[in-house]
């Protein structure tokens, strides 16, 4: 089923790195309806992308509100970090868009996609989720 999607945010997926078919690329896309978010890779220059999860915006406010309070089942959803993460990143985008909050500079440090400068994640915490 093909639906039309806005695509909101674009970055490079850096687990699959560059194959055959060019650069692969994690796309946040917010649905035509404005009530889901799809998160979906592709192939840098390529018009199709592969849906990786699809959820509702309201679900992830949920889900949200649900791991701020503390909720230990919350903290353990497959693909936690993934809706967290495309969630935060399209809100972002639209409020910058929208001048509600504004973009501080990087201290003239290079960004290169990695968080060298932030702690190990603990124990309960999934990195590949």
């Amino acid at each position: 089923m093909t639906r039309p999607l806005a695509i909101q945010v674009d970055v490079a997926d850096l687990a699959k790195g560059a194959g055959e078919g060019g650069h692969f690329r994690r796309v946040v896309a917010l649905s035509e309806d404005g009530t889901s978010l799809v998160v979906a890779t592709m192939t840098a220059g390529e018009g199709v992308a592969t849906t990786e999860l699809t959820f509702r915006l309201d679900e992830a406010r949920a889900l949200a509100e649900r791991v701020l309070s503390g909720d230990r089942r919350a903290m353990t959803q497959p693909g936690l970090a993934r809706i967290l993460s495309a969630t935060a990143a399209l809100l972002f985008r639209v409020s910058l868009a929208a001048g509600a909050i504004q973009e501080t500079p990087d201290g003239g440090g290079e960004r290169d996609g990695h968080l060298r400068d932030q702690p190990a994640a603990d124990a309960d915490e999934d990195p590949d989720q």
